[in-house]
C-alpha cells in the first residue's frame, strides 16, 4: 500500500513538473533583468537627440524598429526612434505612464490604433474575477509589474505565473536561444513564432473567433477609452509634442468579418478626436490585407518579407518632419 502511494506521488510530481515545463517553454517569463540594461533606459531625457516615439498595442510591436531608426539616422541628424508599444495596450492603460513619456521630451508621437483599443479589450471585462491590468512604467523598476497583461487577469493565471517564475529563478530550465529583443523596442520580446508567415487556410480559420472575441464595441467602454485617449493627446499637445494617429493594418479575412456597426463606432471615435485636436490620421487598416505577410489575423510577421509595414511607418514620420 505504501509503495503504491509513493509511486502515485512520484507520478503526480513528474506530471506537474512536465506541465510547468511546457507552460514555461511556450510562455517564457519576462523579468526586469531582461530589460534593465536596454539602451532606452540609459537615454538622458535632456539629451540633444530629437526623440520619435511610437505607442500602441501588439500590432505595433511587430514593426522593425531597428530599420526605422536606421532610416531616420540616415536622413535626419540627431534623431532617435523608439517603439514603446506593448501587448494589450489601451488608452486607459497608456495614460498611467504618459507623464513619464512626456518627461522624455519627444518631438513626435505616433499612436497606432485598432478596433481592440477603443473597446478596452471588451472580453477582459467578461472574465470572472477580473483583476486590474498592471501599470507599465518607462523604467526598469516599473517593469517588475509587467510580465504579460493577460497573465494578470484572474487568480488562476496569476498563480500559474508565480509558479512558473519560481521555476525560472532556479536553474531547472535552459535559456531560450531563439528569443530576442530589438534595440529600439524596450518593452517587447520576440519569439520564433512571431517571425513566421502563416498560411492562408490558417488565417481564414482563426478569423471568425478572433472577430467575435476582440471587436465587440461596448458603448460605455468605448466612451471611457476615448476619454483617456483625449486626455493623452491633450497632455502631449500641451507639452509641444506633435501627435499622429495611424490605424493598424488587418488581414483580409478578419476585416471582411468586422461588423459595419463596429467599424462605424471606431471610425466615428477617431473622427471626433481628429476634429477636436486637429490631428492627422493615416489609415493603414486594409493596405496590406491581401499580402502574404501575416503572422495571424492582425499581426504582421516580423519577417524580411513584411518590411513594407515598417517602411510605410518611416515614410509617415518623414512626411511629418518635412
Amino acid at each position: 500500500m505504501n509503495k503504491t502511494i509513493l509511486i502515485s506521488i512520484l507520478l503526480a510530481l513528474t506530471f506537474s513538473f512536465l506541465i510547468f515545463y511546457t507552460f514555461h517553454e511556450f510562455f517564457p517569463p519576462q523579468k526586469v533583468s531582461d530589460v534593465k540594461d536596454h539602451p532606452f533606459f540609459a537615454e538622458n531625457k535632456n539629451s540633444a537627440l530629437e526623440k520619435i516615439l511610437l505607442l500602441g498595442g501588439s500590432g505595433a510591436v511587430q514593426l522593425d524598429s531597428i530599420m526605422i531608426n536606421q532610416l531616420l539616422n540616415k536622413n535626419y541628424e540627431n534623431h532617435v526612434f523608439y517603439n514603446l508599444a506593448y501587448n494589450a495596450d489601451t488608452p486607459k492603460q497608456r495614460y498611467k505612464s504618459i507623464n513619464e513619456t512626456i518627461m522624455l521630451k519627444p518631438k513626435l508621437v505616433l499612436y497606432g490604433m485598432t478596433y481592440f483599443d477603443l473597446n478596452g479589450f471588451y472580453w477582459i471585462n467578461t472574465i470572472k474575477n477580473p483583476q486590474p491590468l498592471p501599470t507599465i512604467g518607462l523604467n526598469p523598476a516599473a517593469l517588475l509589474a509587467y510580465d504579460d497583461p493577460f497573465l494578470e487577469i484572474n487568480p488562476k493565471e496569476t498563480t500559474l505565473n508565480f509558479i512558473r517564475a519560481s521555476f525560472a529563478d532556479a536553474d531547472f530550465f535552459p535559456e531560450k536561444s531563439n528569443r530576442f529583443q530589438l534595440e529600439n523596442a524596450p518593452f517587447s520580446f520576440f519569439d520564433e513564432y512571431q517571425t513566421i508567415i502563416a498560411d492562408d487556410d490558417y488565417l481564414e480559420k482563426i478569423s471568425p473567433e478572433h472577430v467575435k472575441i476582440h471587436v465587440n464595441q461596448n458603448e460605455s467602454v468605448t466612451k471611457e477609452q476615448v476619454r483617456y485617449f483625449k486626455e493623452i493627446i491633450e497632455l502631449l499637445q500641451k507639452n509641444d509634442v506633435q501627435v499622429i494617429i495611424f490605424v493598424l493594418p488587418q488581414q483580409k479575412y478578419f476585416l471582411d468579418l468586422v461588423p459595419e456597426d463596429d467599424q462605424a463606432i471606431f471610425y466615428a471615435s477617431l473622427e471626433e478626436i481628429k476634429n477636436e485636436f486637429d490631428i492627422k490620421i493615416y489609415d493603414l487598416s486594409d493596405d496590406y490585407a491581401d499580402l502574404n505577410i501575416w503572422m495571424d489575423h492582425n499581426h504582421v510577421a516580423y519577417n524580411k518579407k513584411s518590411m513594407i509595414f515598417s517602411d510605410d511607418i518611416y515614410k509617415i514620420i518623414s512626411k511629418e518632419m518635412s
